[in-house]
């Protein structure tokens, strides 16, 4: 493996505790924008720690851009590399990392970033990457409202989002951007564009039944606020736009015109006197009772908060009375929260069911007050388990060693820091402060009962799904435990960005920890610029999984090592090493049903191998040994040689270092075994049988030596002597024979060479039943 081969020049420079976080880091948090090998020219984004890292290689400029915490900070080499630099040298290409670290004192390692310009650029690359080759807008948009950053390429940056969002109806993420150019105080390069975002707000009128009602209000939302930067006299153009919505049998736009209607009645009516005639009270207020009984319907369907929220807002000025509604809010509010405090709780079951299960012990480590931090001396029994790391990961430890937490992290996570620990948290007030807000007076105990809905069934990853999935507009994501819960999600997962379930998908409540399922890859929404939400399609098989992977479609990596079929199909590592990586997976005992994962990848290997054999071969040739049980399955010779348990590194290394082709070796791989054993035959050395299993052999084409086996064990058997000396008996030569082997193990003797008369006894037993005569000499004293 690679990181074998260049750990030792890592360790050397930042030491085993840094170059063991750079392994772990996952690989799915890692975004390579571009890589260039000559020059070595590298850009990538890191996400970690709810948070986006830039880093950028340039050995042109013989300079590291990374704007990690440790780059900043530090000033000595072994302290300002970090683990996102260490994850990229052991992702890319071996010889160029090398290269890197070999000269790594020759960069300069640097912050600094004057005007955004660096991460701009990034930021825009991966947005034209999304929209040329991947066409997914949504997330291209996304990248492209990041790159506005100050002044540097603004304008052109602007044209680019208004014109692509117009053309693919994105009118969520058009009305949201330029809300955020007003707010970053660059509205002055929109006035240039008025046509054009008028023509996008008319386009997006005749487009409003398309969205659900939550995204109408969004829309609202952020149109309202563009408002107070803009005129609104073009408003007075759409008076019969506006009357038609009004009128329209589609909620949506009587919901969007009534609205717009009343937050403008006045400036609408001085410039256009016609729009009074659309204030027909009677009407209106039908229009506001329906809004209501609306309102209060969602709080009976558990209606996510957020959408209460902005209704709520826009009925203030819709001119509805809070006393109509605010009593049902207020009381779902309290509702609401309460049901966040039982998905931490069921969080916390969960993980005390792995902790009970992999027979962690409760411990004290000892929390030491750094600032607004708390670091920790964990058990040492506790840290060589990798459940250990899983859960204390899953409660707010980070850092090395997973030995920090923040006192926030602690107040929320109380209860289930109360079973893992033995630490007295009562001389901490700053922690039970945390713990106050989140969670009031109450006390809970966790129960581990209540983890029962989050443990996967065996018949969960048994089914076939008949479903052609589309390699461009789907992939695969394995739901992670969250360790923030966030709208009332137990799982999510880590890419580019954190990415959780959409609440309004049927399967939202029944995802699980490890769940692996198709999701649709453009999301519904991106929030903070950091929060994706996307839609599952359905749950998967391990099957269905791998077999996606290898035609090409796009995955997010959790704890199954999906990466392996990418690596295998892309002919990085061979599927010998890879069958081995997955068998070893430190972290498998508390993976479910991994070994079924591990069987399904196996006979995707199994395949794999026998449509490259060629390729598979050339790869054994150049470090075969140790890879001859892999060298067997290739031949198909595993079935063949049963019962022949044989060197065969040493009778086929002379034909490896030829330029041998696979057709030719399999030719003449057989013979090499025929000759071998005839020439073990014919030596006929004491013992030299224990080689061969004669009942495997049995349907064998190597059968026809089976008599001559028998006749050799018979003949050294009874060519062998045992020394009688009093009551002793010495039987060291007859040990060497295959049947002395045999029987002495049988008979649970199998580590003396000298036995008693009756164990003696015992022995002549079974050699007599065996028809096998016994020579004794006697000895004097």
């Amino acid at each position: 493996m690679k990181e074998d081969r260049i750990s030792h020049l890592i360790k050397s420079i930042v030491g085993k505790g840094v170059y063991k976080k750079g392994q772990e880091f996952p690989n799915n948090k890692i975004n390579i924008i571009s890589f260039h090998k000559k020059p070595i020219h590298i850009r990538a984004v890191i996400f970690d720690e709810d948070r986006e890292f830039h880093l950028i290689i340039d050995s042109e400029k013989m300079e590291i851009f990374h704007d990690c915490p440790s780059f900043l900070i530090y000033s000595e080499l072994n302290q300002k590399i970090c683990e996102h630099f260490i994850k990229i040298l052991l992702y890319i290409d071996e010889e160029i990392s090398i290269n890197l670290l070999n000269n790594i004192e020759n960069y300069h390692l640097t912050s600094e970033d004057f005007g955004s310009s660096k991460k701009s650029e990034n930021f825009r690359l991966i947005a034209d990457k999304n929209f040329n080759l991947d066409r997914n807008y949504i997330e291209g948009l996304n990248y492209l409202q990041k790159a506005l950053i100050d002044n540097l390429k603004s304008d052109e940056i602007i044209a680019n989002y208004l014109r692509i969002s117009i053309e693919k109806n994105l009118f969520i993420e058009f009305f949201e951007f330029i809300l955020d150019v007003y707010e970053k105080e660059l509205g002055r390069y929109l006035e240039k564009y008025m046509d054009l975002i008028q023509n996008g707000f008319q386009r997006f009128m005749n487009n409003i039944s398309k969205y659900s009602f939550f995204n109408l209000l969004r829309i609202i939302n952020s149109v309202e606020k563009i408002f107070t930067h803009e005129e609104t006299n073009f408003l007075s153009l759409l008076l019969s736009d506006f009357s038609e919505l009004l009128h329209s049998t589609d909620f949506n736009e009587r919901y969007f015109s009534l609205f717009f209607l009343s937050k403008y009645k006045n400036d609408l009516i001085k410039i256009n006197s016609r729009y009074q005639g659309l204030f027909n009270e009677n009407f209106i207020e039908e229009l506001k009772k329906e809004l209501l009984e609306y309102f209060i319907k969602e709080i009976d369907n558990f209606c996510v908060l957020e959408k209460l929220n902005l209704m709520k807002e826009q009925f203030e000025t819709i001119g509805i009375s809070p006393e109509r509604y605010l009593p049902d809010y207020k009381k779902y509010k309290r509702e609401f929260k309460e049901l966040e405090k039982k998905v931490y709780l069921k969080k916390f079951a969960y993980l005390l069911f792995l902790m009970k299960k992999y027979n962690l012990k409760k411990s004290k480590i000892d929390f030491k007050k750094k600032r607004n931090t708390y670091i920790v001396n964990h058990d040492r029994e506790n840290l060589k388990n990798p459940v250990y790391h899983y859960i204390i990961r899953k409660i707010g430890f980070y850092g090395m060693k997973d030995s920090t937490i923040k006192s926030s992290e602690i107040g929320i996570n109380y209860f289930i820091m109360r079973e893992l620990f033995l630490d007295d948290f009562t001389k901490f007030p700053d922690i039970f402060y945390y713990k106050k807000q989140f969670w009031g007076e109450e006390d809970h105990k966790v129960e581990i009962r209540d983890s029962i809905s989050l443990l996967t069934k065996s018949m969960d990853y048994s089914y076939e799904i008949n479903k052609n999935y589309s390699i461009d507009k789907v992939q695969i994501i394995e739901w992670d435990l969250a360790s923030k819960p966030i709208k009332g999600s137990i799982v999510n997962a880590y890419g580019s960005q954190l990415i959780i379930p959409d609440q309004n998908n049927s399967l939202f409540h029944d995802l699980k920890p490890f769940d692996l399922c198709f999701c649709l890859k453009t999301p519904v929404r991106i929030e903070t610029n950091i929060i994706k939400t996307v839609n599952t399609i359905t749950k998967s098989s391990f099957k269905d999984v791998i077999r996606k992977i290898s035609e090409g479609m796009d995955y997010i990596e959790g704890y199954y090592p999906l990466s392996l079929v990418e690596s295998v199909k892309n002919k990085e590592l061979d599927p010998f090493e890879a069958s081995d990586l997955a068998a070893n997976n430190a972290n498998r005992q508390f993976i479910p049903h991994y070994d079924k994962f591990v069987d399904e990848f196996n006979k995707f290997l199994f395949n794999f191998i026998n449509q490259e054999k060629s390729y598979v071969f050339n790869q054994i040739k150049k470090n075969p040994k140790g890879k001859i049980d892999a060298l067997l399955i290739l031949l198909n010779l595993s079935y063949d040689l049963r019962g022949l348990n044989l060197p065969y590194y040493e009778i086929i290394k002379p034909l490896l270092n030829e330029n041998i082709k696979l057709k030719e070796f399999k030719e003449i791989f057989p013979n090499l075994i025929n000759n071998f054993i005839q020439e073990l035959l014919d030596h006929n050395e004491v013992g030299s049988t224990y080689v061969f299993n004669l009942k495997k052999m049995k349907h064998t084409s190597f059968s026809k030596y089976i008599p001559r086996i028998l006749k050799i064990r018979k003949t050294e058997f009874e060519s062998s002597f045992i020394k009688k000396k009093g009551n002793s008996y010495d039987i060291s030569e007859v040990l060497e024979t295959f049947y002395g082997k045999r029987i002495i193990k049988i008979i649970g003797l199998d580590k003396k060479q000298v036995i008693t008369s009756k164990e003696f006894k015992t022995f002549s037993e079974f050699a007599h039943k065996l028809k096998l005569k016994i020579h004794v000499i006697n000895q004097e004293n």
